[in-house]
């Protein structure tokens, strides 16, 4: 095959690639129906919906109804407004109300509205005009009704020094030179002016009738694509690059270039977004969207592009990318693919492949195109993509890597290391260690030294011939990549230890312990002084410099995979380990996913996203509240709840915060997620609370936001009390210092004991205190809060031994036939008998927790065999004499994980919950063991990828004495 191309133009992804979240009432939302949103200076998002008004800071919505603020008369929200003096006009259904300086109040109490408050505009003057079953204007604190002005009111819009009123059947103007009425065209019957849009010197009408445009005292009707004529406008918005979006009840249009599109923002998991009654653009261009039927979405537009099933990809799997031309050759599931001018095109060659799996590519310097699929090699002509011979000797391997050496062609395997050389596939070379080896990665470089690497180790090929590298920090890992840069310096990724680099000897070593945000290397690219690294938790640049005097510095995650919300939020990197796996190419960064190809323009490769801005919200002491910069608290007021967040609305739950109280804390207090601290019993005095937050894998923090709080103190600890005592007790001391010298300094050690043996007395019970809240108050286990403030420290210790945790759950059988035949009483005695059996055949290093009811979970540290464990403590429990207290023998089931490489410890919680739900399915009275046969990913078990399917697919093993082959049924 051959054909020609054009001169190349500017790749584009699909339109609308928005990246989105969406918010509803499980996420804490009061109602599903927003109706209202705006922002004030802060970056909180407030929204009105139909049970109440919320602000939003990305993680929690903080609401105000009826209920709790009693100037709302109405719990059905339906506009919003800030004004320039940045108070919030709150429309209901049943009056107006504003909330200023953290206060509530009800504007119309005297002359309550009748009706819905439908719109709220601020004129020049500073007056606000309301619409609502009258056209009202609000001056000095005066309400007064703009009488010219008849009939219902159903939307107000300001431009410039006009005001826009939306009636019935046409709209008025409000300006300096008086009111005046534009009457609809006769030829509309019944028309309500319900939304109103303001674009330049043209308005935008949304009436019940369709949607109009007036200028120069003419209606236009206009169509929405294949809308009927008079379908109702539900809302009208122009954003900051003055496109106007136009919502029906099923559809949403966005205005390109003077004609109207529909929009399909609405798209993802969660297709049915509709009904879009609300929007708006906050400060950092997210667009909010907010329905009638489906609560809350936020679109923002990322820094990288997809190119995916909408540019007509085969398959959206992609796991090779390479340089050809002035495009993209792209390998996928489906075989190849050109990416050219923004879409792909399929190549004939395909039709030749051994498998259209296609995981690795090279283009040689004799114009041939390498080409390593599931099953086999294949060669093509570099220069017309047209297929020249496939090589039958390896037909049967998965071609993971391919690298260029002089007239050879090295190509790793899953099953050895390999090359062609006269066009033939040979192993002469190949030394007996890699033959049958997994290699991954095989990189020639500038001193003629070949680089490979396998699923358990680095070999060096130099004058000497092959051997291992078996003294560098990555030896006997699984390596996944392998680059050199200009300066000569190598670089050696692991799937899951970090990096090194420099030279054999000479490394530094690099892992999440010196700050990067995952250990995987998937690919390696050096750009102008920024190293960037893909993994399969996204992609993450930081300064080579930095890293060549073995530091890491200006960390920033370009794309990040690690929350949750990254589903639908993030364009997700990155996919594979071997060659080909990522491409600078054309002005861009290139890398291969699970949902085809993303790129990353290198103008944009410094950009970083806005900075969170961190707010204090509050400060609570004795049930008082304190707002703003600066708080005079009187002497009683000593225990303090400060309240603090950053509104950010991008990945939120990465979001981390710190704070001080300067003048007690000595040094930052890491929040974490969490949004309050707490001091008690303070000194009086001057204080400084400061907050500082910032994004996970980013190297800013934001700017520090301080409240200064001024605590008074006592008239006894003032500064003249406690020197008039100081020179009453020097008079005191010199006048009986005489004769009473040796009584005042036995009575001086009197009193030094007595504070030591109450100081250490509130020590026992503080101590005391949290041990008890860690502590199950029944069985006298350990609690669930235990497994909070300890998770760390047992994580570190196993990943500092090198010793995987073993995470059993235990369920008592049949439980509920005891509380149920003997009372919970006897109940209870039975789980007290449990965890003195749990006790008795545990060791000193293992954690034993009251997981609820009775239920309990094990973490067995240094644990070699976890098999013995478990039939240990499953023998204990069957062999305990039950019969002497009840005539219901009582049995136990255990489902249990050996930690998994890779997983966090909540994936492999979840997997022995599983396991434990297998026993209690075939018959109870048993134990499972699972345990990893081969490397399980993160991302395999987010997939929700089951224990059947992870045993079916042998990436877990389990051991049981039952039957578990009929996990597999």
């Amino acid at each position: 095959m051959s054909f020609s191309l054009p001169a190349a133009q500017a790749l584009a992804p699909a339109q609308d690639d928005y990246l989105y979240r969406i918010w509803s009432v499980e996420s804490g939302l009061p109602q599903i129906s927003v109706t209202a949103i705006t922002q004030d200076q802060q970056g909180f998002i407030w929204l009105g919906t139909q049970n109440g008004l919320a602000r939003f800071d990305g993680v929690n919505f903080v609401v105000y109804n009826s209920a709790n603020t009693p100037a709302l008369s109405s719990n059905l929200i339906s506009a919003l407004y800030f004004d320039s003096q940045q108070r919030l006009w709150i429309g209901t259904a049943n009056g107006l109300v504003l909330y200023q300086q953290y206060q509530f109040s009800r504007i119309d109490d005297t002359q309550p509205f009748q009706g819905i408050v439908s719109g709220i505009a601020e004129r020049p003057d500073g007056s606000i005009v309301i619409g609502a079953d009258k056209l009202y204007q609000w001056h000095d604190g005066t309400m007064a009704v703009i009488s010219e002005h008849t009939g219902p009111v159903y939307q107000v819009e300001q431009q410039h020094t006009t005001t826009w009123i939306g009636g019935s059947h046409g709209i008025a103007s409000l300006s300096d030179q008086g009111y005046q009425w534009f009457e609809a065209p006769d030829s509309v019957a019944k028309m309500q002016v319900n939304e109103i849009a303001v674009q330049g010197s043209k308005l935008y009408l949304g009436t019940n009738a369709g949607l109009f445009s007036w200028q120069r005292n003419q209606w236009q009707q206009i169509t929405l694509g294949n809308q009927q004529p008079d379908t109702n406008i539900e809302m009208l918005y122009v954003d900051r690059q003055q496109q106007l979006w136009v919502s029906t009840v099923n559809a949403l249009f966005k205005q390109e270039a003077g004609v109207f599109l529909r929009s399909a923002v609405g798209s993802g998991s969660r297709q049915d977004f509709v009904w879009v009654d609300s929007m708006l653009q906050d400060k950092h261009n997210n667009l909010w969207l907010g329905s009638r039927t489906h609560g809350l979405k936020r679109l923002r537009r990322a820094l990288t592009e997809r190119y995916s099933a909408a540019q007509g990809i085969p398959d959206t799997y992609v796991w090779a990318v390479a340089p050809w031309q002035h495009h993209v050759l792209v390998g996928t599931n489906e075989g190849l693919a050109l990416l050219q001018r923004g879409q792909y095109q399929t190549l004939t060659a395909n039709n030749h492949l051994p498998n259209l799996f296609v995981y690795s590519l090279l283009q040689d310097d004799q114009k041939r195109l390498w080409v390593g699929t599931r099953a086999g090699l294949s060669r093509l002509d570099a220069r017309t993509l047209g297929w020249q011979r496939n090589y039958e000797a390896i037909d049967h391997l998965l071609v993971t890597t391919l690298a260029q050496e002089a007239n050879r062609i090295w190509v790793g395997t899953k099953g050895g290391l390999y090359y062609v050389e006269q066009d033939e596939v040979q192993q002469t070379d190949v030394p007996e260690a890699l033959r049958q080896a997994r290699i991954r990665i095989v990189f020639s470089d500038s001193q003629k030294r070949l680089w490979v690497g396998t699923e358990n180790g680095l070999y060096l090929r130099d004058e000497q011939g092959f051997s291992e590298l078996a003294s560098m920090p990555l030896s006997g890992r699984f390596i996944s990549a392998i680059n050199e840069f200009a300066d000569g310096n190598i670089i050696v990724g692991s799937f899951d230890q970090g990096f090194v680099l420099g030279q054999p000897g000479q490394w530094h070593w690099f892992s999440q312990q010196q700050g990067l945000p995952g250990n995987g290397v998937l690919d390696t690219q050096l750009v102008d002084n920024q190293l960037i690294i893909s993994n399969f938790e996204g992609f993450y640049r930081t300064r080579y410099d930095s890293l060549l005097q073995g530091k890491v510095e200006q960390m920033y995650m370009l794309v990040d995979d690690r929350q949750p919300e990254a589903v639908t939020d993030s364009h997700r990197c990155c996919n594979g380990a071997g060659s080909s796996k990522g491409l600078v190419h054309e002005g861009r960064l290139w890398y291969p996913t699970l949902n085809g190809v993303i790129s990353l323009p290198l103008k944009h490769l410094t950009q970083t996203m806005p900075a969170p801005e961190a707010v204090i919200a509050s400060l609570t002491a004795a049930d008082t509240v304190y707002h703003g910069e600066a708080a005079t608290l009187p002497p009683a007021h000593r225990d303090w709840h400060f309240r603090f967040t950053a509104p950010y609305f991008v990945q939120a739950s990465s979001l981390q915060l710190r704070y001080q109280l300067q003048g007690y804390d000595d040094t930052w207090i890491d929040a974490a997620g969490r949004r309050e601290a707490f001091y008690t019993n303070l000194p009086a005095g001057n204080y400084t609370f400061r907050v500082e937050a910032k994004m996970a894998a980013d190297y800013r923090w934001s700017d520090t936001v301080m409240m200064t709080v001024r605590l008074t103190p006592y008239w006894h600890e003032t500064v003249w009390a406690r020197s008039l005592f100081v020179i009453l007790l020097v008079l005191l001391l010199w006048g009986a210092y005489r004769w009473r010298l040796l009584a005042l300094a036995r009575s001086q050690r009197q009193l030094s004991k007595l504070v030591e043996e109450r100081t250490f007395a509130l020590h026992q019970a503080n101590e005391q205190l949290q041990q008890m809240s860690m502590q199950d108050a029944l069985t006298g286990l350990h609690n669930r809060r235990y497994l909070d403030m300890h998770i760390q420290q047992i994580l570190s210790r196993s990943k500092r031994h090198a010793e995987p945790l073993v995470w059993v759950l235990l369920d008592l059988d049949h439980f509920k036939r005891v509380n149920d035949t003997f009372g919970h009483q006897t109940g209870d005695v039975v789980l007290l008998v449990v965890a003195d059996i749990l006790r008795q055949n545990s060791r000193g290093s293992d954690h034993i927790i009251r997981w609820g009811g009775e239920e309990f979970l094990l973490i067995l540290e240094h644990s070699e065999d976890g098999v013995l464990a478990l039939q240990r403590i499953h023998q204990a429990i069957s062999n305990y004499p039950w019969q002497n207290d009840m005539t219901l023998p009582q049995t136990c089931s255990i489902g249990a994980v050996v930690q998994l490489p890779g997983c966090d410890w909540q994936h492999c919680l979840r997997l022995a919950d599983q396991a434990l739900y297998w026993v209690k399915q075939h018959g109870r009275n048993g134990y499972m063991l699972l345990q990893a046969a081969t490397p399980v990913s993160a991302e395999v078990l987010a997939d929700n990828a089951s224990v059947k399917d992870l045993l079916a697919e042998g990436k877990l093993h389990a051991v049981s004495n039952k039957d578990f082959t009929a996990v597999l049924s």
